[in-house]
């Protein structure tokens, strides 16, 4: 998966969620990761920056339980 990207729908379409639940996360949890933006404007998502999100996300509840 390096080198991958994905645009706001593949983000929201990988954690089941609205695309409106994926900024409000962004704004709401301080470690989500931000988007890329492209030259152009359109916003991408490293896939390697969310699998590191998911870990830490991971080891944080591990730390809760």
């Amino acid at each position: 998966m390096m080198g991958q990207f994905l645009p706001i729908d593949g983000v929201a379409a990988r954690y089941a969620t609205s695309k409106h639940s994926i900024y409000r996360w962004i704004r709401e949890q301080r470690g989500f990761p931000l988007p890329i933006v492209l030259p152009s404007g359109i916003k991408r998502w490293a896939v390697t920056d969310l699998i590191e999100w998911e870990s830490r996300s991971r080891a944080n509840a591990d730390d809760l339980a």
